[in-house]
């Protein structure tokens, strides 16, 4: 699976125009939105709430600009869109590189012990460690993930193997009556729903059961994705009116 290739679903459900390079044109009788023009339309339609896109507007300017260059780097060295691990991130640290649980997961990519020892993580709390190993950790989810009948549905898959563990989502692809490149990630959901923090050795917060916050995760990295996609695709001039 080729990882740069694989993000197209989140692009292709942007909403107006096609977001794969700032000022790109439409057929000839059509008009031509410009990246601006785009970044606007994603910031003004995302599903997320005005609250939730005035703090991420905030910390992007607050917190993520400090880390920039640290996604892009990691982007590169795992062949990963840094749009992606900057979404990723800001889901499970809100780009704080103090973060902690109660789970004792921690660090901007919020990786567990298990997880830092495997990739090569000694200090949790760097930032640059934590976002190169958590990068190098979600890329090889995708790498070595199965399932999955389109490009959009291995990437979902692949998150919520992050979010949950492969383990975990290997087990439930197991009572999945389908081969493994027939799978769609709506599958796993109707598994996910009904599944509790006790079928997997977690924990369920506040009746909010395991699964759910799953594939509440995974949705919820699909949105600061495109805000991301948007960010980036912005001309710097005009980064400050969507900040």
């Amino acid at each position: 699976m080729k990882k740069r290739n694989i993000f197209n679903f989140f692009l292709g459900m942007v909403l107006v125009g096609t977001i794969v390079g700032c000022d790109q044109k439409k057929e000839a009788d059509q008009p031509i939105f410009s990246c601006e023009e785009n970044a606007n339309n994603i910031y003004q339609n995302s599903s997320l709430n005005n609250f939730e896109k005035s703090k991420f507007s905030r910390l992007l300017n607050e917190k993520f600009v400090l880390y920039e260059d640290l996604f892009k780097k990691a982007g590169e060295d795992n062949n990963l869109e840094w749009e992606l691990l900057a979404a990723i991130s800001f889901q499970e640290s809100q780009w704080d590189p103090k973060a902690k649980s109660n789970m004792g997961v921690r660090g901007m990519m919020m990786v567990t012990l298990e997880t830092a020892a495997i990739v090569g993580v000694k200090n949790r709390l760097d930032p640059e460690q934590s976002i190169n190993g958590g990068s190098k950790y979600i890329a090889t989810m995708i790498e070595k993930n199965i399932f999955g009948k389109s490009s959009s549905d291995q990437l979902a898959i692949s998150l919520a193997s992050y979010n949950l563990g492969p383990t975990n989502i290997i087990n439930i692809a197991q009572g999945i009556n389908k081969e493994p490149d027939e799978m769609i990630w709506q599958d796993f959901v109707n598994v996910l729903e009904n599944l509790s923090g006790e079928d997997v050795n977690l924990k369920d917060v506040n009746g909010y059961k395991r699964g759910h916050q799953t594939i509440d995760y995974v949705h919820r990295v699909e949105d600061y994705y495109k805000l991301m996609i948007a960010y980036s695709c912005k001309d710097p001039i005009y980064r400050s009116s969507f900040l």
